[in-house]
């Protein structure tokens, strides 16, 4: 049985539901616990636990328990925040059975057994932040780029503000994988973040796995300004990530609304790449088109994986 790891932003939720149509599969998910807006932040802020919220979003893109994924997806105000009532589950989850509280959860929202969830820090606690400097000063927070989702940022670095080591299962996970995804998602704020911890750069060296990139449909103003599918390449090669397959959505489509609904995008990511790496076609979810078709994106990762 071939093991695939997903490191993955907000975008890596049609990642998951594509390969969960290919049998004979383990899947890991690795997820960043540094998030801190929204209903996430919040939680952080109030009761000192790492983020939720995108661990939430993997488990219900994959959740067969009906009833309760509809509910967890619904939002629910409480103290002035739009809370995600499946972020709330998941922290009375964290309260009554601490570090149990996944193997919980995995049972709750029955997900499939061949799928594991997988925090990129072992520590429920953990405070770290992101630090992100820019062209427009520093900033402390995930949450300070949604802030600022209306500005051009040019992104110079991103660390963390405290010193954290990986998770021992997401190191197990990594080394003992065939393949592992990158993306999508928000490359600097969910994608990246995993590789600040310690112990991430040595693991990665020792892996033997097939690196795949997905790349965005569209750039974020405040992340991606102007990035071409080279930039994204550029930012894992940087991190000692040699890949050898690169995802290019290449279809585009009129969006009327692109300067409402769709304000915080910056256009579409153009190709400059055309290597042996390349795999490149039409991924696009023409409903919600900042992001990839689950079903699409099944194809090249089939092939990939086969």
């Amino acid at each position: 049985m071939k093991m695939i790891t997903i490191i993955g932003g907000s975008g890596a939720r049609n990642t998951l539901k594509a390969l969960k149509k290919i049998k004979n599969i383990k899947i890991n998910n690795i997820v960043t616990m540094f998030d801190s807006g929204g209903s996430t932040g919040y939680l952080r802020k109030k009761f000192g636990i790492y983020a939720l919220g995108d661990l939430r979003d993997r488990i219900l893109a994959v959740s067969e328990n009906e009833s309760l994924r509809d509910l967890s997806a619904q939002r629910v105000e409480m103290e002035g925040i739009n809370h995600n009532i499946g972020n709330l589950i998941l922290y009375s989850l964290v309260k009554k059975y601490d570090k149990g509280y996944l193997e919980v959860a995995k049972d709750m929202f029955k997900t499939p057994k061949n799928i594991d969830f997988i925090p990129i820090v072992d520590d429920i606690k953990c405070s770290a932040n992101l630090v992100i400097k820019t062209d427009k000063g520093d900033f402390i927070g995930e949450d300070s780029l949604d802030i600022n989702s209306d500005k051009e940022l040019k992104i110079k670095n991103v660390t963390l503000n405290k010193k954290v080591n990986i998770s021992k299962s997401a190191a197990d996970a990594i080394l003992n994988s065939d393949f592992l995804i990158f993306g999508p998602g928000d490359v600097y704020s969910s994608i990246l973040p995993n590789t600040l911890v310690n112990g991430f750069e040595k693991i990665m060296q020792k892996s033997k796995a097939k690196k795949i990139l997905i790349v965005n449909i569209m750039n974020k103003k405040s992340e991606t300004y102007n990035f071409k599918t080279s930039d994204f390449v550029r930012l894992f090669e940087e991190r000692g990530i040699k890949l050898d397959y690169v995802i290019i959505n290449e279809k585009t489509m009129p969006i009327n609304d692109i300067k409402g609904k769709y304000g915080s995008f910056s256009g579409w990511v153009k190709n400059d790449l055309s290597d042996k790496r390349v795999i490149n076609g039409d991924f696009i979810n023409e409903i919600v088109p900042y992001e990839h078709d689950p079903d699409k994106i099944l194809l090249p990762l089939k092939r990939i994986i086969k």
